[in-house]
């Protein structure tokens, strides 16, 4: 049921079932341990329910990140910080005060890891402007955030159809979690990917 509703809904969106507008960027990375040391990287910068500038949204920011075992695709979206608030979308209005996570955590080494971006530069606060600066950080289970990367967005293009996928693209050392919920996140991904396939 899940698959067949984000199927039906990003075929009516004729884009993906979230996030279906949003503007496409290049950069590069910095950072230790989940991160590589540097990297290349596509972002994409989007809103969870496509609302108009200044209406608030969850946002969203997309990273796929060249690793040695193939492409990660990470995505995240504005969320609170603290060790519950953190397992929550929330709407913002603008980049300048937001924090974007991961919402559900991946098992690294045995343990649960959460990871955040936060943006940087004073461009953020720009009606329609996006931020070209992040600061990456992880947290375990107890939301103790310290910084782990740094990343550096350029060449601001329009949208364009880059399949992000957090479920077929991730380190192998990188497992969704908890398996159950991510169970269902496979299937809603299923079928957006069949949804945006059809239209």
């Amino acid at each position: 049921m899940l698959t067949t509703a984000f199927r039906l809904l990003a075929r009516a969106r004729r884009a993906r079932a979230v996030h279906p507008r949003g503007v496409l960027m290049t950069g590069e990375l910095t950072g230790s341990a989940p991160f590589p040391a540097s990297a290349t990287v596509t972002a994409r910068l989007s809103k969870g329910a496509g609302t108009g500038r200044g209406l608030p949204d969850v946002l969203g920011l997309a990273l796929r990140i060249p690793t040695g075992s193939g492409d990660w695709d990470l995505l995240l979206s504005t969320t609170g910080t603290g060790r519950f608030s953190r397992l929550l979308p929330t709407p913002a209005t603008g980049w300048q005060r937001a924090r974007l996570g991961t919402i559900l955590p991946y098992r690294h080494r045995g343990a649960l890891l959460w990871l955040m971006a936060v943006p940087l530069d004073p461009t953020a606060s720009a009606p329609g402007r996006p931020p070209t600066r992040f600061s990456l950080h992880a947290s375990g289970t107890t939301a103790d955030w310290r910084r782990v990367g740094e990343v550096r967005l350029r060449d601001l293009r329009h949208d364009e159809p880059v399949p992000f996928d957090p479920v077929l693209n991730r380190p192998q050392e990188l497992e969704l979690a908890p398996r159950w919920l991510a169970a269902l996140r496979e299937q809603a991904y299923a079928g957006s990917r069949r949804g945006r396939r059809v239209s």
